[in-house]
């Protein structure tokens, strides 16, 4: 028993020196696009899930609604978006034909061709500011970039990190431990869930799925 409190506290240092490695390497920028349809709400559904976060978007590209015009991300300044004969505009108020976009169960707000910054709690999707999309042809490219720290950050509770090179974000692997008849089952650290026993009887590999989608987790 001595012998396992021991290998908890090292193991506990460890997670806490590597953490502290990983807020010493500084933040980096992650930077992903999204092509924005135009004939649906939302348009793009970007899988990126803020907890508070907060990301910073520029967009391009020239949406054609039915009204024999084209705009870029900005929309239309003058058309008044209060008023709607099919249902209302996704964001009253903000440019027709324009990019918008909302985190989680928020309001839909104007993005704009940016750069713009978004916060929130949920998944960040972004739309076309219209009331009637089956006329609509074109696309806006949105880039999407954000701050975080490498590594998983155990140990670090004042940093955002989304994962090491090569796993950049994918959610934290989570530690497990089975304990069978005699001695210790599999302790899980792989990205995919799967690492090997290490007790003296009835080991079997861990499971541990990825989280689906891209979180900005404080870990």
């Amino acid at each position: 028993m001595k012998s396992r409190k021991g290998m908890a506290f090292v193991v506990a240092a460890f997670v806490a020196l590597v953490g502290a490695a990983q807020s010493a390497a500084g933040p980096s920028t992650v930077t992903t696009g999204y092509t924005v349809g135009s004939l649906a709400v939302p348009g793009a559904s970007t899988g990126l899930v803020l907890n508070g976060d907060s990301v910073t978007v520029t967009a391009t590209g020239t949406v054609c609604p039915g009204t024999g015009s084209c705009f870029g991300p900005d929309g239309d300044a003058s058309a008044d978006t209060t008023q709607s004969g099919f249902g209302g505009f996704v964001a009253p108020g903000a440019p027709g034909w324009g990019l918008v976009g909302r985190v989680g169960s928020g309001p839909w707000v104007q993005v704009g061709s940016g750069p713009a910054t978004l916060s929130g709690t949920g998944e960040l999707v972004f739309a076309v500011n219209d009331d009637l999309f089956s006329d609509n042809a074109g696309s806006f490219t949105v880039t999407v970039s954000y701050s975080c720290w490498p590594g998983w950050g155990y140990g670090d509770e004042n940093h955002h990190h989304c994962g090491p090179p090569g796993l950049v974000g994918k959610e934290a692997p989570s530690v497990q431990s089975t304990t069978a008849e005699k001695g210790t089952g599999p302790v899980d650290t792989g990205p995919s869930g799967s690492g090997p026993g290490n007790g003296n009887s009835n080991s079997a590999a861990g499971s541990t799925p990825n989280g689906k989608g891209s979180g900005l987790a404080k870990h």
